[in-house]
């Protein structure tokens, strides 16, 4: 028999009896599975997606399930996006409430028996069954239908006829409330959202169109893209683990408070969702459902920075996070430095105080090339204005910032250090043969069979010169000539010998040694561009280069550094500024500020301007 899948659909009936039990064969290699009608495999749950996930034979006796809507399915108790399964097993893989057991059939069939667990329940009549007499269903749903159409409908159009400012509306009580315009495209599309019936909106849900993490993020925006909507929606990440973040929130002040997020909870209504922050169905600035809709949901804010953070330790005893109830509290700086270099580095947060260095595989001395009355200074000026130079080297002379203003383009060799380190090894034909930079067996390759030569001069070269080597050599000679001292890669790079062969130390330069924290270099009271206040900073503030003589040193200011302004008051210091913990950190987004109100504006996160922002590298 060929591969196939028999289907064995059982329906438990209402008021007992025996099951109903439909089968019907699938003589196809690929199965899909979903809520939709034109499935294979039609499973009736509003938590399931129209097209949830297919199935397919992987080999003899083996069956592979892949989700193809983002949404997940638990196999063996595991919430997965995917799964082998070896039908001699016997798996069960559960999809909300229904679930599909395999088993073997004849030959290379498999059967594929579905269930719904909360037909179960009608199995044997029970008290509140349609059975009873006193409290059956059908009694139960007069009496609540009737109620909703007395408190709903009756009694509010009572209030309308008889009062001249009722404060009931009839069509406010069966309206939701609008949504933000954000989320207008679902209107009329609840399950959206609303997954479960009678069950509060999930992160789950929120997070199909939301979701940050690097394996979710293209199938959220592909998500949110079929389901209609014009904006490209903002991807966030979790701040920390849920189950931190549930041990480590504590309930809100004041006795009320706490009542009412207990009670939430006890009816499976938690308060620490995404919905319990951001909230719809209400319209702008509180007002009537006809008011213009706002950009965004709602947000109101449960908890707040400090409120979670102090006394932290007592809640999540295992934290590595110090308790920062306040800004004079905020422990010391600790940047992330790479203690290994290589293929697999090695990164660790060492304390400022203990002046920490890093290996990045550079000797660079910034107190060398910082010297206004020194050799480098004397070239730089040589160089003149043409070549953008003309004066003694600054930290803009080799640090670029990128296209926003607020951080700094990668170091590049040719770009920032090429005007004054040549790579030139010969001429040839009147044209000068330059060493390929940043592969040691392109530089091998390059200088097998030639020579290098030692004219006389210094140890450093202009551009259309050719850099100098301490001897002249040729074939093998070349080679070790231009590792070795004097030769074009020994002062830079850290150079070792094992027997004939050169080891370079991997190079690898920190963009961000505080990756929690966001600094915005872009301020002109940080040194960026536009006219600062009297008081502000400039590089060498903050950046003690030009006392450092190795490049491994650290040089990033300490917490004290930022609380010469921020935390002071303008009769203190003029540059002084007001900062919270939104300033560098964010609850989405570590390692980034926290985006202003209305930031970015709705209408400019449109899917044709997102894809041309992308297109042109903005």
């Amino acid at each position: 028999m060929a591969q196939e899948f028999h289907l064995k659909l059982i329906t438990q009936r209402a008021g007992g009896g025996d099951p109903i039990i439909r089968e019907r064969q699938l003589e196809k290699q690929e199965a899909t599975i979903g809520r939709a009608s034109g499935a294979d495999i039609v499973l009736a749950d509003l938590s399931i997606d129209p097209q949830h996930a297919t199935m397919r034979f992987s080999g003899p006796g083996r069956v592979s399930i892949q989700s193809v809507s983002g949404l997940p399915f638990e196999v063996g108790g595991r919430s997965v996006q995917g799964a082998e399964l070896d039908v001699a097993s016997h798996p069960v893989v559960r999809f909300g409430t229904y679930t599909l057991a395999f088993e073997p059939g004849e030959g290379e069939a498999v059967g594929v028996t579905v269930m719904r667990d909360d037909d179960e329940h009608h199995a044997s009549p029970s008290v509140f069954s349609l059975q009873a007499k006193v409290f059956g269903r059908r009694n139960m749903a007069w009496v609540l239908g009737s109620g909703i159409f007395l408190l709903c409908l009756a009694i509010p159009m009572i209030f309308v006829l008889f009062m001249s400012n009722p404060k009931i509306h009839p069509d406010e009580q069966w309206s939701t409330g609008p949504l933000s315009k954000a989320h207008a495209f679902m209107a009329k599309d609840c399950k959206s959202c609303h997954t479960n019936a009678f069950v509060a909106v999930r992160d789950e849900a929120c997070l199909t169109c939301h979701a940050a993490a690097p394996d979710k993020a293209p199938m959220a925006l592909a998500t949110a893209k079929r389901l209609g909507s014009p904006f490209e929606p903002r991807l966030v990440a979790e701040h920390a683990p849920h189950a931190d973040l549930v041990k480590s929130t504590p309930l809100p002040p004041g006795l009320g408070a706490k009542v009412n997020v207990l009670v939430q909870r006890a009816f499976n209504h938690p308060t620490d969702r995404c919905a319990s922050c951001h909230i719809e169905h209400t319209p702008a600035k509180g007002g009537p459902p006809s008011a213009p809709l706002s950009d965004k949901p709602k947000l109101v804010v449960v908890q707040d920075c400090e409120s979670c953070h102090s006394e932290l330790k007592m809640r999540l005893p295992k934290t590595g996070l110090i308790d920062t109830p306040d800004w004079s509290k905020h422990p010391g700086f600790r940047p992330l430095v790479m203690t290994q270099p290589g293929p697999t580095p090695k990164f660790q947060r060492v304390a400022l105080d203990t002046a920490p260095q890093e290996r990045n595989g550079l000797n660079f001395p910034h107190r060398l090339h910082l010297d206004p009355l020194g050799g480098v200074a004397r070239q730089a000026i040589g160089l003149g204005k043409a070549a953008g130079y003309g004066a003694a080297l600054e930290c803009a002379s080799c640090h670029r910032r990128d296209a926003t203003g607020k951080t700094f383009l990668p170091i590049e060799m040719e770009r920032d250090c090429g005007d004054c380190h040549s790579l030139a090894f010969a001429r040839v034909g009147g044209e000068l043969r330059d060493l390929p930079h940043g592969d040691v067996n392109k530089v091998i390759a390059t200088l097998a069979g030639r020579s290098v030569a030692a004219p006389a001069g210094t140890d450093r070269a202009r551009p259309g010169t050719i850099r100098p080597s301490a001897f002249a050599a040729s074939g093998a000679g070349a080679y070790r000539a231009t590792f070795s001292r004097g030769g074009a890669c020994y002062d830079c790079h850290t150079v070792t010998w094992a027997g004939d062969t050169v080891q370079l130390a991997p190079v690898s330069l920190a963009s961000r040694y505080l990756p929690r924290g966001a600094f915005d270099h872009g301020v002109p009271e940080h040194g960026g561009p536009g006219e600062s206040k009297k008081g502000g900073f400039e590089c060498a503030d903050c950046h003690r280069a030009q006392t450092s003589d190795k490049s491994g040193d650290v040089l990033i200011p300490d917490l004290a550094k930022c609380g010469a302004c921020h935390g002071k008051t303008t009769a203190q210091i003029a540059a002084a500024d007001d900062a919270d913990c939104t300033t560098c950190h964010s609850f989405h987004k570590p390692g980034q500020a926290t985006p202003k109100p209305g930031h970015p504006p709705l209408e400019t996160v449109r899917w044709t301007e997102a894809l041309a922002r992308r297109a042109s590298g903005a």
